[in-house]
């Protein structure tokens, strides 16, 4: 993959999590790692980007902290 290929392969992940992310309100440090890999994302590119989404008011939680994990378990009981 091309230079070019790859850094809109990158644009399209983040495009694609932010949007999720926008509807949610929050998004997990393992979205973050599993859309985002680090062999398309540096590291000073992600801290960009959660600096992004927290200006956005996105939270950046952990799995277990996540509103959506907090619903399915109540359901789920």
């Amino acid at each position: 993959m091309g230079e070019k290929e790859a850094a809109m392969k990158e644009k399209d992940l983040q495009d694609a999590l932010l949007e999720e992310a926008k509807k949610r309100g929050e998004v997990t440090f393992e979205e973050l790692n599993d859309t985002i890999p680090a062999e398309y994302f540096p590291l000073e590119e992600m801290e960009r980007f959660m600096r992004r989404l927290r200006h956005l008011g996105i939270r950046i939680v952990e799995s277990g902290e996540s509103d959506r994990t907090k619903a399915q378990h109540k359901r789920a009981a």
